[in-house]
């Protein structure tokens, strides 16, 4: 490799591990701005604890690689130097970076994958960057491979391996994780003492002190809603939400007189439709108007209110709402709290509990009610004191094919992939046909995560025996990289071959114009009205 590939290759490396710190530190203030009390032990800490498992990932992932064929190369101690002056702003050389690399071996060892990557399986706010978490791994990953201008077996064979290890370590089938890996056992034992001895609202942020700061914090979250793909309907009633609240306030403050306001709502709809997503932007709208203490978002279903012993679901229940106030109380598949053969003692009780704590505490807790259209509606009708305390029910209807091409494409923009015509053509047609065999199982958002992630591991196959990368194979997700779960490479590729025609609205006269396979993700001119527009996505119509 020449200084020129190899100037480019350590340019190539030094952004992946600047992206990995950035992506652990926007996490981390995610957590600490907006749910605090989510966190185990002290917010400030976790900061802390975030900065330490970034430089570890990245530790874990360079010795992974380099141990795999039993070298180490020239052109790899110039890659663990540029690592070390990243993680402490040291430029070794020579005995020093030995004596550093060294360190780096050992420190490896003590570290888990499961360990390192636990916040994103811990936290649900953090769960949809896992598909970032991954990237990085495995982008770094390729590119301390291939820093010496060749791959060797062993090597080849450690980035499948790894690419299973953060595969697993990010989807567990059981997500009791430490969250401590580079401290002690007692320290993550003791920081969750910490947290459950905690006053509720200990760790809930300031509230806003001028009117100029609640704006702020209101405008943000309406701009973050404004921002998710789809859910035109939603956002009509969430805006709408926020205006009434608007005006009691304003009347409130004239000294007029207000209407009562129930802050409970019924979130209903499929997997993976946005409602937990709107859920905590509804939080951030109450907290910013002042209308709830923080807007914290509190998380869980009925494992978090109902017990296993007789006398200890309405503790359970209690707490997990002292948890909530000044805050929301996010209840998802809330129709599993009640038994539809009503031989289900433990789920009345929790129900119970919570319609009093709706009462009592309506002006300090907003309880959101998550789960099927359906059952949620049996759940309703089964007990009139829901039904007395909840008047906003907001339906998330499924993603469309080219809502979820969207959805898709903003993860690649996240990601820093590239996403061409021809595989913006397998990939919709693909989307599309799980979308008319659709059952209320359709996973919608969570579908297009999958397909993301697998369609990357795909990538990442297809260029692990590339000698010399660059950032064209590294980025751009090619037709034959796109997977989607429960379809077969031969099943697209026949989808592609069977007579369809792909067509847009146009956004000038609105009328329906056909869009060539190839002009997918370019600007198209509209035969009629002249009108240029992006055609990123379309409609598929079977010819």
């Amino acid at each position: 490799m020449n200084h020129d590939e190899n100037a480019r290759l350590i340019g190539m490396l030094r952004r992946v591990v600047r992206d990995c710190g950035k992506l652990y530190a926007a996490s981390a203030k995610l957590m600490v701005r907006r749910y605090p009390t989510q966190i185990e032990g002290l917010p400030q800490r976790f900061t802390e604890l975030m900065d330490d498992l970034h430089r570890g990932l990245i530790i874990k992932v360079y010795v992974t690689v380099v141990r795999a064929d039993d070298r180490w190369t020239g052109p790899e101690k110039r890659v663990a130097a540029a690592i070390i002056e990243h993680l402490w702003d040291q430029q070794l050389s020579g005995t020093e970076l030995r004596e550093a690399a060294t360190g780096l071996f050992q420190q490896a060892d003590a570290l888990s994958w499961e360990s390192l990557v636990a916040p994103y399986v811990r936290y649900k706010p953090l769960a949809g960057s896992k598909a970032q978490v991954e990237t990085v791994v495995l982008r770094l990953a390729n590119l301390v491979a291939k820093c010496d201008g060749q791959t060797m077996p062993e090597e080849q064979m450690a980035l499948h391996a790894l690419q299973n290890e953060i595969d697993a370590a990010l989807h567990p089938a059981n997500p009791d994780q430490t969250l401590a890996p580079l401290g002690s056992q007692q320290t993550a034992r003791q920081h969750q003492t910490n947290q459950s001895d905690a006053l509720p609202g200990d760790h809930e942020p300031a509230e806003p002190v001028t009117q100029q700061e609640r704006e702020q914090r209101l405008k943000t979250a309406l701009d973050e809603l404004d921002e998710l793909i789809g859910l035109d309907e939603v956002k009509k009633r969430v805006k709408s939400y926020t205006n009434f609240l608007r005006l009691q306030n304003q009347r409130r403050e004239k000294g007029l007189a207000t209407m009562p306001i129930s802050l409970h709502m019924i979130f209903t709809g499929n997997p993976g439709t946005g409602k937990t997503t709107v859920a905590r932007i509804v939080g951030q709208i109450l907290g910013a108007m002042g209308t709830l203490k923080s807007g914290h978002v509190v998380e869980t279903d009925r494992s978090g209110l109902v017990a296993e012993y007789a006398g200890q679901t309405a503790k359970k229940t209690n707490e997990l709402c002292d948890s909530a106030i000044g805050g929301v109380l996010f209840i998802d598949e809330a129709y599993s709290l009640i038994d539809t053969s009503g031989d289900d003692a433990y789920g009345r009780e929790a129900v119970q509990v919570l319609l009093k704590r709706m009462e009592d505490d309506r002006e300090e807790v907003a309880v959101i009610l998550a789960g099927y259209s359906n059952e949620m509606r049996q759940l309703i009708r089964s007990n009139p004191g829901l039904s007395s305390r909840i008047n906003t029910n907001i339906e998330f209807d499924d993603y469309d094919p080219a809502d979820m091409g969207r959805i898709f494409e903003s993860m690649c923009r996240q990601n820093d992939y590239e996403l061409p015509a021809a595989a913006r053509h397998r990939l919709l047609l693909g989307l599309d046909h799980l979308y008319q065999q659709r059952d209320r199982h359709f996973g919608n958002g969570r579908l297009v995560r999958n397909a993301f992630e697998d369609s990357v591991r795909k990538l990442a196959d297809r260029v692990a025996s590339v000698v010399e990368l660059s950032e064209e194979l590294l980025t751009v997700l090619t037709a034959s990289d796109i997977a989607l779960p429960g379809i077969s490479d031969a099943e697209l590729d026949q989808m592609r071959n069977n007579p369809h025609v792909l067509r847009m609205a146009c956004s000038g006269c609105k009328r329906k114009i056909r869009v060539q396979s190839q002009s997918l993700g370019n600007k198209v001119r509209c035969a009629k009205c002249n009108e240029i527009q992006s055609a990123d996505w379309a409609l598929v119509v079977k010819a």
